[in-house]
């Protein structure tokens, strides 16, 4: 019974991915042995990979789809083209956080995918403070993910501390509210490190 289930659940991701309109998605990629998919906005910027954080996001994107996630790399840096754009049927514009009272976003979250916002980050995991900088740097999305390419048990306990570091210094003043939820990602698993 699971087998027939898993097979219609492919089936019904493969609609959704044929589904994703050609004139808005490009380099798409399916997994069959999942029914996860990756799916590029044409508003993205090109892919540089010989920039380490993008190469990263590139190979985040292709292990989350191979968990069966579907993934959408989201446009960035359009506020000409906000309100003109949507994702999954919803306006971008709803999908980005605002400072209050700004005109502007935060800045453009890197993904949508189980009907949130998501962020790629790099590191070495070596320095907190830089971590922690990072961290906030993530608030542009619900989500943030540190991806490395091992496992390395070390890294999460560094971001266990840095995050309890930052969360600890916010909680006077409430912004501690303003932080993505935080993951680690490596070696086709998906481990939470921090939730709201």
């Amino acid at each position: 019974m699971n087998n027939f289930i898993n097979i219609i659940q492919i089936i019904q991701s493969r609609l959704k991915y044929n589904a994703l309109a050609a004139n808005k998605w490009q380099n798409k990629r399916f997994i069959w042995k999942t029914g996860g998919f990756v799916a590029t906005h044409r508003l993205k910027a090109k892919d540089d990979l010989s920039i380490p954080g993008i190469q990263a996001e590139a190979k985040a994107c292709f292990m989350l789809a191979s968990m069966g996630k579907h993934v959408l790399r989201l446009p960035e840096n359009i506020p000409e083209l906000i309100d003109g754009t949507s994702i999954d049927g919803i306006p971008f514009r709803k999908l980005l956080k605002f400072k209050p009272n700004e005109p502007n976003p935060r800045g453009y979250p890197d993904a949508y995918f189980d009907g949130q916002t998501w962020d790629f980050k790099t590191s070495t995991f070596k320095n907190e403070d830089s971590l922690r900088q990072t961290i906030k740097d993530g608030r542009k999305a619900q989500n943030l993910i540190f991806f490395s390419p091992r496992m390395i048990p070390n890294d999460i306990e560094v971001l266990k501390t840095a995050v309890g570091r930052e969360y600890g210094s916010r909680v006077k003043d409430d912004t501690w509210k303003e932080l993505p939820n935080l993951y680690y990602l490596s070696e086709y698993q998906m481990i939470e490190v921090w939730r709201k």
